[in-house]
C-alpha cells in the first residue's frame, strides 16, 4: 500500500498540475444542431462565491449552464468530462452515473485560465454551511463508576462538500477502470488486483446478497485508502494524502510542519490540509454530519427511540440475515445524508498534535473510553455479517467498514 501510493503521486504529478487540473483536451466541441433533449436542466446553483457557483444535482442528471457575461460568443467552456456547446455558446454536460465532481470553466484565453467563471457539478453530492456556525457534540466519560454523557460546543471555518451516500461498488468498479487507463499511461505503478478477486475475500462477501460483485453495484463498498486518491485525481484535485516517505528524509524536513501519520520502519504519511482533494471526515465533522446538525444526542431528540431510528436504517440488520443493504434505502437525514446510520460503518480521522489517525467512527463499537452515547446505543442494531448473529451485549461487533468522502468548498 505504501509503495503504492507513493509511486502513484509520483507518475501522476506531472499529468495532472496544470492550471485547475484542465487540459485543452477537455475543450468542448460545438455543434451548431445539438438536440436539446429533457436530460438536460438548467439548475439553479446551490452557492455562488464571486465567479465560482456550485450545482447539484443527482446521478445521470445533465445540466445546462450559459455564459454570465455580456457578448461572450467568443468564450471557450472547457469540462471535466463529456459536454458539448450549442450555437449560442451554452454547454450541455452530460451527467455522471457516478459520485464526483465536475469542474466547467468559461475563459476567453486558454492560456491564462486564471479570470475564468468556474462552475462544479456536484453529482449525488451536497453542500453543508458549516461555517461561522456553532454545534454540539455528545461524548461519553466514565465518572462515579459509570458512563456519562458531556456536551462540547465546536464551530469550523467552512463549509464541506459532503457525498450523500456511502462510496458504492458500482463507483469502486469505474474508479478502477480510470486508475487502469492510468496505468497505461506509466506501466512502471502498480495496478490493482482484479475487483472480482478483491470482493471475494471472505470478510467482504458474507455481507453482501450476492455472490459477484455486478450485482451488488449499488451496495456500499468495503473501504480502501487508495479510491480516496484516485478519485481526487480524477475529479482533477490536489490530493490530501501525500505519498509515504522516510522520516528522517529531506522531504519530510520541508513538510514537518504538516500533519503526518506514523506507519513502520520510520515511515511516515501526510496529509495536506490545505489540498482541495478528498478525503475522510473529521470525527468531529462526522459527529455534527451524522446527527443532522441537531443540538441532541439524535436527531430526534435525548432518548433512544426505534420507531425514529426505523425511518434512517434497517433496525432488523443485526439478526444475521440482513447483512448490509442497497444504498438510499431510508430516508436522508437533515443534511440530505442517507444511510448516517446503519448499513456501513464509516471511517473518520482522529488528529493528536501534529499527527492523524483513520479508523472507524464508533470504534467497532468496541466498549471503549470515548463511545458516544449514539454509538453506544447504534451497536445493538448493526449490519454484521450474515449468518453470522452476535449478541446485543457483546463488548465488539464486528460491522461493515464502509465509507463516504468530504472536500472543503475551496
Amino acid at each position: 500500500m505504501k509503495k503504492f501510493i507513493s509511486l502513484l503521486l509520483i507518475c501522476l504529478s506531472c499529468s495532472f498540475g496544470e492550471e485547475n487540473g484542465l487540459k485543452n483536451s477537455y475543450v468542448a466541441p460545438k455543434e451548431k444542431n445539438i438536440a436539446v433533449r429533457q436530460s438536460y436542466k438548467t439548475v439553479n446553483p446551490r452557492k455562488t462565491v464571486g465567479r465560482k457557483k456550485w450545482y447539484e444535482v443527482d446521478w445521470n442528471q445533465g445540466v445546462k449552464l450559459c455564459p454570465d457575461r455580456k457578448n461572450a460568443s467568443d468564450g471557450v467552456w472547457i469540462v471535466n468530462g463529456p459536454a458539448h456547446v450549442d450555437s449560442l455558446n451554452c454547454v450541455y454536460v452530460d451527467g455522471s452515473p457516478y459520485t464526483r465532481s465536475i469542474l466547467v470553466l468559461f475563459s476567453r484565453d486558454l492560456n491564462d485560465l486564471a479570470e475564468a467563471d468556474s462552475s462544479w457539478i456536484l453529482v449525488n453530492q451536497t453542500i453543508v454551511d458549516f461555517a461561522g456556525k456553532n454545534f454540539k457534540i455528545w461524548d461519553s466519560y466514565y465518572g462515579e463508576g459509570s458512563k456519562k454523557n458531556k456536551v462540547r460546543n465546536i464551530s469550523f471555518q467552512y463549509d464541506l462538500i459532503v457525498d450523500k451516500t456511502e462510496l458504492r461498488i458500482k463507483d469502486a468498479i469505474w474508479l478502477r477502470k480510470k486508475f487502469s487507463e492510468m496505468h497505461e499511461k506509466m506501466p512502471n505503478s502498480p495496478q490493482f488486483n482484479s475487483f472480482e478477486t478483491f470482493f471475494k475475500r471472505d470478510f467482504a462477501r458474507s455481507f453482501y446478497p450476492f455472490q459477484d460483485s455486478i450485482n451488488n453495484l449499488n451496495y456500499p463498498v468495503v473501504n480502501d485508502e487508495r479510491y480516496v486518491l484516485i478519485r481526487s485525481l480524477v475529479d482533477h484535485l490536489n490530493p490530501a494524502w501525500m505519498s509515504p516517505v522516510l522520516e528522517d528524509s529531506t522531504l519530510y524536513s520541508k513538510k514537518r510542519n504538516g500533519l503526518v501519520r506514523k506507519l513502520e520502519n520510520g515511515i511516515v504519511v501526510f496529509w495536506d490540509t490545505t489540498a482541495n482533494g478528498y478525503r475522510y471526515p473529521l470525527r468531529d465533522e462526522w459527529s455534527v454530519l451524522q446527527n443532522g446538525g441537531a443540538s441532541t444526542i439524535f436527531p430526534w431528540g435525548n432518548e433512544p427511540d426505534e420507531k425514529e431510528l426505523s425511518r434512517y436504517m434497517n433496525i432488523n440488520c443485526s439478526n444475521g440475515k440482513i447483512g448490509v443493504y442497497s444504498i438510499k434505502s431510508f430516508e436522508p437525514n437533515y443534511f440530505g445524508l442517507y444511510d448516517v446510520y446503519g448499513n456501513a460503518e464509516e471511517v473518520v480521522i482522529s488528529i493528536k498534535g501534529t499527527t492523524y489517525s483513520s479508523n472507524l467512527a464508533c470504534n467497532g463499537y468496541e466498549d471503549s473510553y470515548d463511545l458516544r452515547p449514539s454509538c453506544r446505543y447504534m451497536k445493538q442494531y448493526v449490519c454484521i455479517e450474515r449468518g453470522m448473529p452476535y449478541p446485543k451485549d457483546s463488548p465488539l461487533i464486528k460491522g461493515f467498514k464502509g465509507f463516504r468522502l468530504v472536500r472543503k468548498l475551496e
